[in-house]
């Protein structure tokens, strides 16, 4: 497949302003984001609970409209969809012909292979063609509360504090000690009647060589087949959150994910790391996903079959990816349809805007007072 990626190399000025620009557009509004989340757990949450929750939930569709924002205008790429036949109809065109929307139920659960640690982030986007990027919650393991996006400057508010304030799951991978609270937070969403899109990636991390290994050991020491494209599923943590929430979501929506200028072989994470797709231009062009639906009743209720068919999910998305190597992208399931990843509107981002007032007069209030101290020092 003939690689489609962004510039490979950036002169360090071009690097430098890339990097300038974005800390400032993406971590100004995402700090801005969190600052309001405080004073709202301040204000808010001792008064009225429910304005409180909802005024949350406005920061989370917030935070997915800058999502879509910075790959606009940072990385900007394609949605490349097919659908099988269970999902045939999940593609809208607005009455102009404007725009693709998403036709897909209010509460969910979503599955994806995982390859680069963008996928959430594409997959939040993805949200955002269905208007439910205020309510997506997704598990991630534990150690990706710090995870490392610049470099040695580890950014907290995306991987702490404010997926905390938007309910998202940090699993230890140690079903003992996350049974309980998983346990609960289902629970809770269980009987809520909000919408939900709540994603897993049974895969548990990132193809990697580390990873690959890891996976081939496991499945040689179980007697399974190994994969070539994708990890051994774990099926423990989708199988609880889909006995907990049979009664109030009908389907698991599946997500094959094709990333552009991955060659065969390749690890794709080692290609599209989060550093260089926003700092150093090199993105893929189209995010290929192929989807599939699974009515949550026609799946087996016994963990063992459960198990099992999972198993045969993954068997069945190796071997589409391998088609997917081999061609450049998922065939015969009608032609793609291509949805650029974009606003709707630049004025969307006016939502976040005025989150930042109460930071004015605390930024002047430090800089004056910073200069007074200066000034006066300098006079002594």
């Amino acid at each position: 497949m003939p690689a489609q990626r962004g510039p490979q190399t950036l002169s360090f000025v071009q690097w430098f302003v890339r990097t300038a620009v974005f800390v400032v557009f993406y971590a100004g509004q995402s700090i801005a984001l969190n600052f309001s989340q405080f004073l709202s757990l301040l204000f808010l949450w001792p008064l009225q609970n429910n304005l409180y929750h909802n005024y949350i939930k406005h920061t989370q569709r917030c935070f997915g409209i800058l999502l879509v924002a910075i790959n606009q205008f940072f990385a900007p790429s394609n949605f490349v969809i097919t659908l099988d036949k269970s999902t045939e109809d999940i593609l809208k065109q607005s009455w102009n012909g404007a725009k693709i929307d998403l036709d897909m139920p209010e509460r969910l659960i979503l599955i994806a292979n995982h390859q680069i640690y963008a996928d959430w982030v594409y997959i939040w986007v993805f949200s955002y063609l269905a208007n439910a990027h205020g309510a997506i919650k997704i598990i991630l393991k534990d150690s990706l509360k710090w995870l490392p996006i610049f470099g040695w400057v580890r950014i907290v508010y995306d991987y702490d504090y404010g997926m905390r304030f938007f309910q998202f799951i940090f699993l230890k991978r140690n079903w003992t000690v996350d049974k309980g609270p998983l346990s609960k937070t289902l629970s809770s969403l269980s009987a809520s009647k909000e919408p939900l899109w709540l994603l897993i990636f049974p895969e548990g991390t990132v193809v990697s060589d580390v990873t690959r290994i890891a996976s081939k050991k496991f499945a040689d020491k179980v007697g399974l087949p190994d994969h070539e494209h994708v990890l051994l599923p774990r099926s423990t943590g989708l199988y609880f959150c889909t006995r907990s929430l049979h009664k109030t979501v009908d389907y698991i929506y599946d997500l094959t994910i094709g990333l552009e200028g991955v060659e065969r072989g390749e690890f794709p994470e080692e290609i599209y790391t989060l550093l260089k797709i926003y700092f150093e231009g090199r993105y893929p062009r189209n995010i290929h996903l192929h989807i599939r639906r699974y009515a949550i009743s026609e799946i087996p209720e016994d963990e063992d079959k459960f198990t099992a068919w999972l198993r045969q999910r993954w068997i069945e998305k190796d071997a589409l990816l391998e088609e997917f190597y081999a061609k450049g992208h998922f065939t015969g399931y009608g032609s793609p349809r291509v949805v650029p990843m974009k606003l709707n509107s630049v004025f969307e981002l006016a939502q976040i805007w005025y989150f930042i007032v109460p930071l004015v007069p605390l930024m002047w209030y430090f800089s004056n007072n910073l200069f007074n101290n200066k000034f006066t020092s300098s006079l002594m």
